[in-house]
């Protein structure tokens, strides 16, 4: 035992900071090893505790968040496979019935429900964690940003705090989420020619934070970006002005009646479509995808690679390739069978049989398909623009509203469509493309192949709800909404005193306007941040760089936590094991860990939440972490 408490600090405290929270107070608790070990945990978030930046409880009500409500959970269950003890609470369901029935009225697990309510869930979490904690733990909460950390006597870390405390702790655990960033290269140079002309520029960030009351009434704004962050502006610049939306006749398609607050939005983006509806059924849950060809075996066989040896596009996107084309043609033959010339089990069979699992040839279902449109076709899906031309914006949005209501079909009746079921394939791969990533595997190339398969991911199996498509279509129907096209390139026009956009999507004249929001979050990069502490941490050598090969140095591919060199990847350097973060010469500091977003090169795809019922990584993740950090402050485990 220790002569003084045990000190921890958790630096940011949305979901993942209080995941870390609970398990640190379950094993010091009493069915805990470490029970009846005074301890004391600073917790450092300047927001709402458990809600953080992205689940501010005061955001606007309007805004939904992409997942399910039955599958959302800020405490682990009993299929939670971690050495720690084991803990339960109320799921954000269970919570809602029965402390916040007038908040969430008849709340069903299938909807899509508030950000906002999910925000109220994670800070009654984070306070039911800090009252129920044992008498010996000592939790204390700082609502300030920590600015700095340098090393302390006796082996202990320094964290300093914007409101000038200096906290002296035993081991800091970095749970900081998205945090700000500069401007990519070349964006600064457009922010500043809108500076100098007097024009409205609204940067990339979080949607709650944007000043969306500098876009006035009528006046056009050009939008870049269709993904997730689109939709949450876009409904806070509509609904969110006083907008309804009205069902208009049986399918189910709404019709939106302006306000006349709205700005006139012209919006492009990379593939300059909106991300794709997620399936949305009433009185059913989602349904998941069961893994044939990507399957455990076939992980095994590519963790067990030498470190920095497989290729991502030649070895790993093949099985994605083949367990989505799979669901694709399953689901198409299904549906009908009249679309190909051969019977579908003779089809699916051929299918199945192609490759060896480690690569698929050529699509032996393709040929034998009478419409090309049935093939399944990958980059067809991620890039839909490709070759085309438009006349101009208005028969391009024509066809783009014609293809999002397509989209809204398939969604409420993802059991009939072939993208859906191939989108469903995708979602479940992405758990063996983390245990890939995880392994150390991957060669450095194969990390800007990992980035496409993100953003193609996304675009696919983890777009908005399909009400937002809905929405979004009757926008463009309302006139509130036009579409500029694929890749829009945005220039300041210094005779015309505005921004200006051109795609060669579309013919006709240029997009112009005042006024440019930029509608996405940025990625995390720790080349680009604008935190002071983590660039503090960089520039002092108490961290690096991750780099493609940096889980190499000692020979082992499985949670090794050697060194190495290769290819920024954008990520906070950590052992893959326990998430100790990594100084500059590579050696693992005892005491400092790294969680969630800023180790996005290490654990891939890491900012998505916990699931109920599914054996949560957060919280075994959570859990290892909270036992390295009292097991590295040299403190003897209860031997019970």
């Amino acid at each position: 035992m220790t002569a003084r408490p045990v000190g921890v600090a958790v630096v940011g405290a949305g979901p993942r900071g209080t995941a870390v929270l609970e398990r640190l107070t379950a094993n010091l608790g009493p069915s805990g090893p470490w029970a009846d070990t005074p301890a004391e945990v600073h917790i450092v978030e300047p927001r709402t505790p458990g809600a953080g930046r992205v689940w501010d409880p005061g955001q606007p009500e309007q805004l939904l968040m992409n997942t399910v409500a039955g599958h959302a959970t800020a405490f682990p269950d009993d299929t939670v496979r971690m050495a720690g003890p084991a803990t339960t609470g109320p799921t954000l369901m269970e919570w809602a019935r029965d402390h916040a029935p007038g908040a969430a009225p008849g709340l069903q697990p299938w909807e899509h429900p508030r950000r906002a309510l999910m925000g109220r869930y994670l800070a009654w979490a984070h306070e039911r964690i800090t009252r129920s904690a044992a008498p010996h733990i000592r939790i204390v909460a700082h609502p300030t940003r920590a600015i700095g950390l340098d090393e302390a006597p006796e082996g202990r870390l320094r964290l300093r705090l914007d409101d000038g405390t200096a906290l002296v702790v035993d081991a800091v655990v970095l749970a900081t989420g998205h945090t700000d960033q500069r401007p990519a290269p070349g964006e600064g140079e457009l922010a500043a020619a809108a500076r100098r002309h007097g024009l409205t520029h609204l940067p990339p960030g979080h949607p709650a934070e944007a000043r969306l009351d500098l876009l006035q009434p009528g006046e056009p704004v050009l939008v870049r970006g269709l993904a997730l962050n689109f939709f949450d502006q876009l409904t806070v610049l509509t609904s969110g002005r006083g907008g309804r939306f009205e069902q208009d006749g049986p399918a189910g398609r709404p019709r939106y009646l302006p306000s006349g607050r709205e700005p006139r939005l012209l919006a492009g983006s990379g593939r300059g479509v909106p991300y794709l509806a997620r399936p949305q059924v009433h009185g059913r849950m989602p349904t998941g995808h069961s893994l044939r060809f990507f399957d455990a075996a076939a992980v095994e066989r590519l963790t067990a690679r030498e470190p920095g040896t497989v290729g991502f596009m030649a070895e790993v996107w093949p099985l994605i390739v083949r367990e989505a084309g799979a669901a694709w043609y399953r689901t198409l033959l299904e549906v009908r069978p009249e679309a190909a010339r051969l019977p579908a089990a003779v089809l699916l069979d051929r299918y199945a049989a192609a490759g060896d699992g480690t690569g698929v040839g050529t699509d032996p279902v393709a040929e034998h398909l009478y419409d090309p449109a049935d093939r399944f076709d990958p980059f067809a899906l991620d890039r839909p623009l490709e070759g085309r031309r438009f006349r101009d914006r208005a028969e391009f949005g024509a066809w783009l509203a014609e293809r999002m209501y397509e989209d809204l079909d398939a969604a409420r009746a993802p059991e009939r469509s072939p993208l859906k079921a191939a989108a469903a394939a995708i979602a479940a791969v992405k758990g063996q493309v983390r245990r890939v990533v995880a392994a150390g595997v991957l060669s450095g190339s194969s990390y800007r192949e990992l980035s496409w398969f993100r953003s193609f991911g996304a675009h696919i199996a983890s777009g908005p709800p399909a009400s937002r498509i809905a929405e979004l279509a009757a926008l463009y129907e309302a006139g509130v909404v036009e579409f500029m096209g694929a890749r829009p390139a945005v220039t300041v026009d210094a005779a015309a005193g505005g921004f200006v956009a051109m795609s060669a999507t579309t013919d006709g004249p240029p997009a112009t306007a005042r006024a440019l929001l930029d509608a996405w979050l940025p990625g995390a990069d720790l080349a680009l941040s604008a935190d002071p502490l983590l660039r503090g941490l960089v520039a002092s050598g108490l961290a690096r760089p991750h780099t493609a090969a940096s889980n190499s140095g000692s020979g082992s591919n499985s949670g090794s936590c050697g060194g190495g060199g290769g290819i920024a990847t954008g990520a906070l350097d950590v052992c893959p094991s326990d998430l100790r973060v990594r100084d500059a010469a590579g050696r693992p500091h005892p005491r400092l860990f790294a969680f969630g977003v800023p180790v996005e090169g290490v654990h891939w795809n890491t900012a998505i939440g916990a699931r109920a019922r599914a054996n949560a990584e957060m919280f075994r993740q959570a859990d290892a972490i909270a036992r390295s950090v009292l097991g590295a402050t040299r403190v003897r485990p209860d031997s019970r």
